[in-house]
């Protein structure tokens, strides 16, 4: 599936000057021992060019099958290493490629910790090379994964990949467990409520939000504000925004403030612009995994 071994060229590429496609977008569940520490495998499949947003997520694994693929960042091109670390992140980030194939794993942040174990924070918002992550060499694993007759075939080498690694991870960390949880229920809005909700002071919160989820937990609690109300009105666009965001927002303004913080741009200018993985991926995310966001994540 495409020279492995090709180099990586950047100059001259611009996102925006990419153009659209109608990408094939795939998700799988993992091995069942697996799903407590990986929401999904998935892969982005196009033969021409395209550009989409990113929403705040958790970590991932990506593995560039086929094709060259960019991320912008923070106004940087940045090519993508054939296998790459991303770190969870509480902000947009554009993709590109003029075709190819991306294979992802999402992490939860006990798998961050049991399968990554390094401290999320050092990684928030970074794209890195996955060698020395998981304990073998994700090129390799890459050109491995690339060259399986098909998408069953890769599942379950990336099962038995994640498997061996998870024979010597470290026991789940019941706090990170609590707090997991307890970010996905929608009544919790303040630093003080998580910390009752999880029986913890809220200096050791602070900590053990850096080292697991990558932030803070008052960053946290307004990220996971903006997916919840991000997921309601995906498919609810003939509604006034003032309907149907979250409780915890003051007015629609405030959710405009927050939009624009995390994605960069309007409500009105990201639902008109096309959005083909985005739109694709939470759709058959939800049929697949039950989510269509992967920060909303409850596992099945």
């Amino acid at each position: 599936m495409g020279n492995l071994s090709r180099k990586r060229v950047t100059k001259g590429v611009r996102l925006a000057d990419t153009g659209y496609a109608l990408p094939k977008v795939s998700f799988w569940l993992p091995h069942p021992d697996l799903r407590a520490e990986v929401t999904s495998y998935y892969t982005v499949d196009i033969d021409g060019p395209l550009h989409d947003h990113l929403h705040p997520e958790w970590g991932n694994i990506r593995f560039a099958l086929r094709g060259d693929w960019w991320m912008e960042r923070s106004g940087r091109t940045i090519a993508a290493p054939l296998s790459a670390l991303f770190g969870p992140t509480d902000r947009t980030s554009s993709f590109a490629t003029q075709g190819g194939t991306m294979l992802g794993i999402g992490l939860t942040p006990i798998g961050w910790l049991r399968l990554v174990r390094t401290d999320a924070s050092r990684l928030a918002n970074a794209m890195v090379s996955l060698a020395g992550y998981l304990g073998f060499p994700g090129d390799a694993l890459a050109a491995s994964l690339a060259g399986e007759a098909d998408d069953d075939a890769r599942v379950a080498r990336l099962d038995m990949a994640l498997l061996v690694r998870l024979e010597t991870a470290p026991k789940p960390d019941t706090g990170v467990i609590a707090v997991q949880q307890a970010l996905l229920e929608d009544e919790i809005d303040e630093v003080s409520a998580l910390a009752i909700r999880v029986e913890m002071t809220e200096r050791t919160l602070q900590r053990l939000c850096l080292r697991a989820f990558g932030f803070g937990p008052k960053r946290l609690l307004r990220r996971q504000r903006f997916l919840r109300t991000l997921d309601k009105i995906k498919n609810r666009l003939d509604q006034p925004l003032a309907d149907v965001v979250d409780g915890a927002y003051y007015d629609q303004a405030h959710f405009n403030r927050d939009f624009k913080a995390y994605m960069g741009m309007s409500p009105t200018a990201y639902y008109r612009s096309p959005r083909e993985v985005m739109r694709r991926a939470a759709e058959e995310r939800m049929r697949v995994v039950g989510a269509s966001l992967q920060g909303l994540h409850k596992g099945r």
